[in-house]
This record gives C-alpha cells, structure tokens and sequence, in this order.
C-alpha cells in the first residue's frame, strides 16, 4: 500500500501519537494563560512535558488500530550451501579446523 506518489502512508498508530503530543501543548499553553496567568513554573512544565506527554502518546498509540499492511509475494529462503551445512557436505581435504 502506498501514496500516489510512491512513498508508503503514516500509519495510524504514530497519527494517534503525533496528535497526542500537540495536544499536550495544547494544554501546557492553556494552563499557562488561565491556571497560571502567563509563566508556568518549570516543575509543572517538565512534569507535562516528559510524563504526560509521555503517558498520552503512549496510551493514545496503544489504542490506535493497527494499519494493516499487504501480503506482498513470498520470499524465499536464502541458499546455504558450504562445508558442514548439510549432512551429506564434508570439508576440504586441505580443511585443517
């Protein structure tokens, strides 16, 4: 699945936390203009902005549905081949390990 310009989309879940972030901000500017009258003190931002903001984004991309993601071709495994791979493979005669 991609974007018509070939790039693959945002999934949902990092949506969900993106807007969980700037809604955080949100609330840090609004606690600033009418709990504080203009200067939070830095204990309530830092508080804000490492645990809150931390705790939504979290909780908001956990509960974000997964973006679903197609069935490309199945990819075959890898050749292996050399000396003690399979059990028929012996080692050089000049092998001295």
């Amino acid at each position: 699945m991609t974007n018509p310009d070939g790039t693959a989309p945002v999934e949902t879940k990092v949506k969900a936390g993106t807007a969980a972030a700037t809604l955080t901000a949100g609330v840090l500017s609004l606690l600033a203009l009418y709990v504080f009258h203009g200067v939070v003190p830095d204990w309530v931002s830092a508080i804000v902005e490492t645990a809150v903001t931390g705790l939504l984004t979290f909780a908001a991309a956990w509960w974000a549905k997964h973006t679903p993601r197609p069935l490309g071709p199945a990819v075959p495994p890898p050749v292996v081949s050399g000396p003690g791979v399979l059990p028929d493979d012996h080692p050089p005669a000049d092998y001295a390990g």
